[in-house]
């Protein structure tokens, strides 16, 4: 499975999806919301190659969908061009594209890190403790100062869930100290 951009004359014009397995190709268009078997396109692909077709990864085929503009058909000039692909049976949906392609890994941000683990805990049964944050063994402090602003509060995603929480600090076996937290009601 390989992502393209299509040019003509240094213009985009298609973002083009190969199915290698089947060596087909569709391309996005925005009016319909999906992939769509191109067969022109396909014919340039394998056979005529007069058109540019540049590899993206699957971030960049994300922002080139997400702003729908690249293979945007005019339905007043291109109407019978557009009538083809959207009655051409053999289609893509965006999920199945992209869910063939893995997306680069994302660190999510401190936020959106304690949120998880709040989401996690509210989950869990009252009494089981789970892991926030491993510190390294020389961040004693540091962790009980963390056990500390969880039990009382101080971390938004705490306050703002409106649990009940207890938190404790103990050592793992490679002498790290864990952070762990519980929900008390």
């Amino acid at each position: 499975m390989s992502l393209y951009t299509v040019s003509y004359l240094g213009q985009d014009q298609w973002l083009a999806y190969e199915d290698t397995q089947a060596a087909r190709i569709y391309a996005y268009v925005p009016n319909l919301g999906r992939f769509v078997l191109h067969r022109q396109l396909g014919q340039d692909f394998y056979w005529d190659n007069e058109l540019d077709w540049t590899p993206v990864d699957a971030a960049a085929g994300h922002g080139i969908v997400e702003a729908g503009q690249l293979g945007q058909l005019d339905g007043s000039r291109h109407s019978d061009l557009l009538n083809e692909l959207a009655a051409e049976p053999d289609c893509r949906a965006v999920d199945e594209v992209f869910g063939a392609q893995p997306l680069p890994d994302r660190i999510p941000t401190p936020q959106e890190f304690a949120t998880a683990k709040i989401n996690a805990l509210a989950a869990a049964a009252p009494g089981k403790w789970l892991t926030y944050k491993v510190y390294d063994r020389d961040k004693r402090k540091a962790a009980s100062v963390a056990a500390r602003e969880l039990r009382t509060g101080k971390i938004a995603a705490v306050r703002k869930s409106g649990l009940r929480i207890d938190s404790r600090v103990t050592s793992t076996v490679d002498g790290r100290f864990a952070v762990e937290i519980a929900r008390t009601a």
